[in-house]
């Protein structure tokens, strides 16, 4: 019995309850509606209650908790879904025959879903009450918020990127970005830690700005506060610096710390070398980072490119300047805001819609009048400059670059010279060394532009202005550049007794006064167009501080009696000048520095000969001067620096007995300070024994009729040699060749044999270019002796006999081949190799193979696998030429079935290969990430289908013509 009640039991449960069940949800739907909205209701109540609290929590700036967050949509889903049931519209369905007759099916379906939404209702319910529902978090940069006023420029995305790669891999504990005020490095550093957040390459990221005067402590408070730490105004910095370091030494952390103005203890604030701690600084000086011992990484930020400036400006302005009327004049606004971001937007938003066209011209003339704190940002600059020495070079600079674009370097050392800024220098060499690292600290400080060459500098216009505000104000200064007038000269008080220095480019420079009142001038430049200058016998009589002169482009006849009142001159500069009688110029007896470049005059008189202090003279380009009198040169005992390129070479040959009319090269022995020359002897046969010492130091020297200057680099070291036969190399120049000379020229098929042979591993170590030309006997150019470390270009031309070009010896040594291998023109007939499997090239960045007519093949696959630098190739009229690279070869190891990249190759040029099927046999692959521009020339068996052209993403196109493309 007991069994069959278990039995009835279990059938009840699991047959009778579930059957009584689904009847109920039929027989008290409208029950249980009306149950589901009272739960309902109560459960809106306790999430209205809740909501205020969550209110009052984000208005504090606290985080919801996650489990508060879900239960509100929760309840917003099931409130929505039991509303949905409880509506009038869908109880009224529940009768059908027009509510005569109720409709069963659906009114089940109602019942049994409104029990169980209001069994989740219940339980929804009864989680209401939560122990927290916020907690505190970080407050996040605005930066980091918003990119609202980000303008992604591509100078300014490069420079991103490149940061972006820097904190990807841990190479890098340090990185400044460094530039003038208001370039835009806090925009910048914003738009980077916009994007580490948002990749989430840090568990921290924190920015702390306008760090001006460093108050480390603030700095410290401010750090912790941001990664969340709470800061006690009772703890010590030392011990807050340990609970700083506790809390990043674990965590991958991005520390930004904005406008520095000086170096920073980041040990004292809780910052120490750690390998997962990342900072960044931005500064307007790189100096920041000089004694710091972190691994660093800099990157200086620039003015913005015309067209992006524009862009800005444009974006700033407003439609407005879509006014053809307005534009012109819009775009000459913009240009005159130099592309500093700052004073773009300063300028553009104060302008913004502005429709009528004065108000634009207005600001167009008044704009060198600058924006305050534009100016102010780069005055700053100045101001930090903590060397008067330094601030005066900033402003001769800005001078210069007034009247021209750049600044010559060889002017800027003559000026600086004159003006005593080396007076503890003993030498004008030591002088060049010292202007240099000045320029440097200059650029370090974001004042002075680097340029392409070594030669001259520039500066940012906006840069420049601040130059000659600052000297027109301080200096009292009358400066003028090309297209400003000069209405008059100045005759007043303040001018006189104040002015220091004066520098005229202008256009109809008026007639020179009797007597120019200026009692504090130092520096005076006078720039003409060719038109004649006549200078008043009195006019130098009330400038007799004068240290500087420079009279450039005129044509003068004679030099005024007051000259000589001039007992302070050092350096006189009459350059470009058409010259008359200059005798006068040997009375200044004071003087260091006297140029005459490009002047046209015939005979340097002998005069000149008292000038016993002049340290440095220059007749570069005088190409007019046929006489320099003898014994002049000799006289000037003093002399450092003799410079005579593309001028004056008509020199006495040694042993003429008769008197002589010109000077002579042994006057040079006379000498004892000669440092630097650059002169060019076209007779071999007249240059003295032991002419040439090791107290050379700087030279450019040619020997030979032939050679021409065109070509000479003045911050080489540089020989031009043609030699006639049996000319035995003289040992001092034979010297000045093995051990200092950078720039080597080889001309002459008989006398120059002995130039490079017999040397030893220590000779060539300075050799930076090596060019041969016109020698059928060399078999190769280098022997296995020489050992050139740091060559960088090789230029071969008719060599007929040329069986190799480097040594494998001499390759093998090699650190810095960067630059070419050239055998140009169409002489190498017998070249058979470019080199060996064993010479590496990887530091090439150009190569010029031309007229090589029996070279097969450009280099084998081993040398071909270390041209990761290549840059430009180009490979023309080798008529046995196959394939540009060889998959083997005597010597070389390699298969056929590997892979090459060229991965920095951006130009190609294959010109005239009438054999050339193939840049690799076999089954080499070959790839041109980088390649940019292709150029094929009379190459008709060139597989082109072979080349793998997909693997060049930024390739322009492959131009294959018939047509001299050397034209």
């Amino acid at each position: 019995m007991e069994i069959v009640n278990q039995i009835v039991g279990k059938v009840a449960e699991y047959a009778v309850e579930p059957a009584i069940r689904q009847v109920g949800y039929l027989l008290h739907c409208k029950r249980n509606l009306e149950s589901l909205q009272t739960q309902v209701n109560e459960l809106s109540d306790a999430r209205e209650r809740l909501e205020r609290d969550v209110v009052g929590a984000e208005e504090r700036g606290e985080e919801i908790h996650t489990d508060v967050l879900n239960w509100r949509k929760s309840v917003v889903e099931i409130t929505e879904k039991a509303n949905e049931l409880c509506k009038p519209d869908t109880q009224a369905k529940m009768s059908c025959l027009r509510g005569v007759c109720p409709n069963p099916v659906l009114r089940y379906k109602l019942g049994r879903r409104s029990t169980k939404l209001e069994q989740v209702v219940i339980e929804l319910y009864a989680k209401r009450d939560f122990a927290s529902i916020s907690y505190n978090v970080r407050p996040q940069e605005v930066s980091v918020v918003s990119e609202q006023h980000y303008e992604a420029f591509d100078s300014r995305i490069s420079t991103v990127r490149e940061i972006m790669a820097e904190l990807r891999i841990p190479n890098t504990d340090l990185i400044l970005v460094y530039g003038i005020g208001g370039v835009g490095k806090t925009t910048l550093v914003e738009q980077v830690l916009r994007q580490a957040v948002n990749e989430k390459l840090f568990a921290d990221a924190v920015m702390v700005k306008s760090v001006q005067n460093p108050d480390l402590e603030g700095i410290q408070k401010e750090i912790a506060r941001k990664l969340g730490m709470e800061v006690q105004e009772s703890e010590t910095m030392p011990l807050r610096a340990v609970h700083l370091c506790n809390r990043v030494k674990d965590k991958k952390v991005l520390v930004i710390l904005d406008n520095i103005w000086e170096s920073i203890d980041l040990e004292a604030i809780g910052l120490p070398r750690l390998r997962n701690c990342r900072i960044l600084l931005t500064s307007r000086t790189r100096k920041l980072l000089s004694s710091d011992k972190r691994l660093q990484k800099e990157f200086e930020l620039r003015v913005l490119k015309e067209k992006e400036a524009w862009r800005l400006f444009e974006t700033k302005a407003g439609d407005v300047v879509k006014n053809p009327d307005i534009r012109t004049v819009a775009t000459d606004v913009a240009k005159k805001c130099g592309g500093l971001p700052l004073l773009v937007v300063t300028v553009a938003s104060s302008l913004r819609n502005r429709s009528t066209l004065p108000v634009w011209k207005n600001a167009f003339s008044r704009l060198k009048v600058f924006d305050n704190e534009a100016y102010s940002a780069l005055e700053w600059s100045y101001n930090q400059l903590d060397d008067q020495k330094l601030k005066r070079l900033f402003l001769i600079c800005g001078i210069m670059v007034n009247r021209r674009v750049y600044a010559n370097l060889t002017d800027l050392l003559k000026y600086t010279i004159g003006l005593g800024l080396f007076k503890n220098f003993d030498s004008v060499e030591d002088a060049r060394y010292a202007l240099h690292a000045w320029i440097e600290e200059l650029k370090d400080s974001g004042l002075l532009l680097d340029t392409e060459n070594n030669t001259s500098i520039a500066m940012h216009d906006l840069l420049r202005d601040v130059a000659i505000s600052i000297a027109s104000k301080g200096h009292r200064a009358l400066l003028r550049a090309q297209g400003d007038v000069l209405k008059e000269w100045p005759n007043n008080k303040d001018f006189s007794e104040n002015c220091t220095m004066i520098s005229l480019s202008c256009k109809n420079i008026l007639r020179l006064p009797e007597v120019l009142k200026c009692q504090q001038l130092e520096y005076f430049y006078l720039h003409f167009n060719g038109d004649l200058l006549e200078i008043p016998g009195s006019f130098f009589e009330e400038m007799k501080e004068l240290k500087v002169m420079d009279l450039a482009r005129a044509r003068i006849s004679s030099l005024p009696p007051s000259l000589l009142l001039l007992e302070n001159l050092r350096t006189l500069c009459l350059d470009g000048c058409v010259l008359g009688d200059i005798t006068l110029v040997g009375q200044l007896l004071q003087l260091e520095i006297l140029s005459f470049i490009q002047s046209k005059f015939e005979e340097l008189p002998k005069e000149i000969g008292k000038l016993t202090r002049l340290r440095l003279l220059d007749l570069s380009w005088c190409f007019e001067l046929k006489v320099i009198s003898p014994n002049v040169i000799s006289c000037l005992t003093s002399l450092e620096d003799l410079r005579m390129e593309n001028s004056f070479n008509g020199w006495v040959p040694e042993g003429v007995t008769r008197e002589r009319s010109n000077a002579s090269l042994s006057e040079l022995k006379d000498l004892p300070r000669l440092a630097a020359l650059s002169i060019h002897v076209p007779d071999a046969g007249s240059i003295p024994r032991n002419l040439f010492t090791d107290k050379l130091k700087r030279y450019q020297i040619l020997i030979g009729a032939s050679w021409e200057w065109y070509n000479v680099d003045e911050t080489l070291n540089t020989l031009k040699l043609k030699l006639p036969t049996g000319c035995v190399l003289d040992h001092g120049l034979e010297m000045l060749l093995k051990r200092s000379c950078e720039d080597l020229y080889l001309d002459g098929s008989e006398g120059a044999d002995n130039v490079v042979y017999h040397s030893s591993s220590e000779d060539f170590q300075q050799l930076k270019h090596l060019h041969v030309q016109n020698n059928a006997q060399y078999t190769h150019i280098i022997t296995e002796e020489v050992v050139s470390r740091n060559l960088t270009s090789l230029v071969v031309r008719h060599c007929n006999s040329l069986t190799f070009v480097l040594s494998s010896s001499m390759a093998r040594n090699r650190v810095s081949m960067e630059e070419r291998v050239s055998t140009k023109e169409y002489g190498c007939s017998a070249l058979k190799d470019i080199g060996s499997s064993a010479i590496p090239f990887q530091n090439l960045t150009t190569l010029e193979v031309v007229g090589c007519c029996n070279l097969k093949y450009l280099a084998t696959y081993t040398i071909a696998k270390t041209l990761k630098r290549l840059r430009r190739m180009t490979v023309g009229s080798c008529e046995r030429m196959t394939e540009i690279g060889a998959t083997t070869s005597d010597g070389d190891d390699a298969g056929n079935d590997g892979e090459i990249s060229f991965c920095q190759l951006q130009r190609l040029n294959l010109l005239s290969l009438p054999s050339l099927q193939d840049f690799f046999s076999g089954n080499c692959i070959v790839k041109f990430p980088s390649l940019k521009t292709v150029n094929i020339f009379k190459c008709p068996k060139l597989k082109i289908n072979s080349f793998e052209w997909k693997s060049s993403p930024e390739l322009q196109g492959v131009q294959i013509t018939e047509d001299n493309l050397w034209r």
